[in-house]
């Protein structure tokens, strides 16, 4: 007989649960594309914008200390053929000197490119989620997420265009 009461208990509960269950609202979920807002928001675009500035100047400096660098091999290439070992010695440290000049640019301009997306990168973060908070309370949303981290989601659910609109009309007020 215990087995049945439990049964009958068992049936019960998965017909109350059935039943919250079916009547129950459905959650919202919203799904954001963090890249997409990076490349299409004013501020992204701006911050893009910034980036490309700098590459052009890494770009101007590279380049003369390339140019640089080509006539001083040409030089030491040349002096090789005709001239004292001292003054071949001399233009080869010339050249390793300004070879190092190079890399210590190149490896500025990384570093200064990484640090400006990062910081332009955590600034529209921390913009985007005011909004984002906003967004999800006056809409009811249960949960938000960012949509490199979802595996499936359906189109309806996300809320990218929304919130590149809201962010933008944000970004105009300042």
């Amino acid at each position: 007989m215990g087995r049945g009461i439990r049964g009958l208990v068992v049936a019960a509960l998965l017909l109350v649960w059935w039943g919250t269950a079916l009547g129950a609202d459905v959650a919202k979920i919203g799904v954001v594309d963090f890249q997409r807002v990076l490349k299409e928001s004013r501020a992204g675009r701006e911050a893009a914008e910034v980036l490309r500035t700098k590459q052009s100047e890494r770009m101007a400096e590279l380049g003369r200390l390339k140019s640089q660098i080509a006539s001083l091999q040409a030089t030491v290439e040349s002096l090789e053929l005709s001239s004292t070992t001292r003054d071949v010695s001399e233009k080869r440290n010339e050249l390793e000197t300004l070879l190092g000049e190079f890399k210590a640019a190149d490896q500025k301009y990384s570093r200064l490119f990484a640090d400006i997306n990062r910081r332009q990168t955590e600034k529209i973060r921390k913009e985007l989620s005011g909004i984002i908070d906003r967004l999800g309370r006056k809409g009811g949303y249960l949960l938000i997420v960012e949509k490199k981290e979802v595996l499936y989601a359906p189109v309806s659910m996300d809320m990218t265009d929304r919130l590149i609109g809201l962010y933008d009309e944000a970004y105009e007020k300042r």
